[in-house]
């Protein structure tokens, strides 16, 4: 949770860069679930016709950098997706809708407080960007109604390839030596979006999809299993989810699935030379979704999809 990111940051800083050096990142996400919950618990009757749907996400994400300076960073995210959700419609008959293309672009600049070169130790990254609506939000497909032909409607909204809205990025990273082979590490982010609702509207009659506020943190520690061949584990929990109520903007009238999703998040990365590599794959061990309040006020339970365990990998090239 949130389904469908719209963080940047999939892939991972792997140390500050030098002045007017470039990096590249690829970065990959696989997604899928077939569990409903209400709350913190399974229940699939509450989902769409009294099954829970079956979703699976592809995403990508392409990041170019650059260090302006010793402190100061630049960043331009490119992320693409892939989804599909097969459910139960109108017709009771399970049908299969997906959507593929480019989600929405962001910028980001981060400054360090410290100058790296000379605080190898440890460090504490601010940075600040801005999320553009480039993704599509109404991508549609054919639907089965009980009675008449089928007709073009927006897919599910865990599968959009955008929100509709601009959004302000507000993210921290932060390391510290703590042993000659082991440090630790905390990374968090939380997307504003002031926008309210998008212009789509939601399967609840009078009622339209959310932009809501996103955010994510993960926190642990490093540990160089082979220093000489910049081999590494990482271990810690990492927490994903959307809020309740937006900082700034109204929110009682849309459709969002508030609440969050705890992992624990084991992870293994290996540099060699310019080329880093990682893989991590957090795996759910709590969740807790919440009513939302047009979830009250129209008498609801509320509830979502969560996946059982995240693929994350990538590899960096610095140039």
């Amino acid at each position: 949770m949130p389904i469908r990111f719209n963080l940047p940051g999939l892939g991972r800083n792997i140390g500050p860069l030098r002045a007017h050096q470039w990096q590249l990142d690829v970065a990959y996400r696989y997604l899928h679930t077939d569990q409903f919950y209400v709350g913190s618990e399974i229940n699939d009757r509450a989902g769409p016709f009294g099954t829970g749907p079956d979703i699976t996400i592809h995403s990508w994400e392409f990041t170019l950098n650059y260090g302006l300076t010793n402190r100061i960073n630049l960043a331009l995210r490119f992320p693409f997706a892939a989804g599909t959700v097969s459910r139960l419609y109108a017709d009771l008959n399970r049908h299969r809708t997906s959507a593929i293309g480019l989600g929405d672009i962001s910028a980001i600049g981060t400054i360090w407080v410290w100058d790296p070169s000379k605080h190898p130790r440890g460090n504490l990254a601010l940075g600040f960007g801005v999320k553009t609506p480039s993704g599509d939000n109404a991508a549609s497909a054919s639907f089965f109604p009980a009675n008449g032909p089928p007709t073009r409607a927006p897919v599910d909204q865990p599968i959009q390839l955008g929100d509709g809205g601009w959004g302000l990025i507000f993210q921290t990273q932060a390391y510290r030596t703590i042993s000659r082979r082991t440090s630790g590490y905390v990374n968090a982010s939380y997307l504003l979006s002031p926008k309210d609702t998008t212009d789509m509207l939601s399967p609840i009659p009078g009622r339209r999809w959310g932009a809501p506020d996103v955010y994510s943190a993960r926190l642990g520690v490093a540990y160089a299993l082979l220093p000489e061949k910049a081999l590494s584990l990482s271990l810690g929990p990492r927490i994903d989810g959307i809020p309740l109520r937006d900082l700034i903007g109204g929110n009682d009238g849309d459709i969002r699935r508030p609440g969050y999703t705890l992992f624990i998040d084991p992870g293994v990365t290996f540099t060699h030379g310019r080329h880093t590599f990682w893989v991590n794959t957090p795996v759910r061990i709590h969740q807790d979704f919440k009513r939302s309040v047009a979830d009250i006020e129209d008498n609801r339970l509320g509830g979502g999809d969560l996946a059982k365990y995240l693929v994350l990998t990538g590899y960096s090239i610095r140039f």
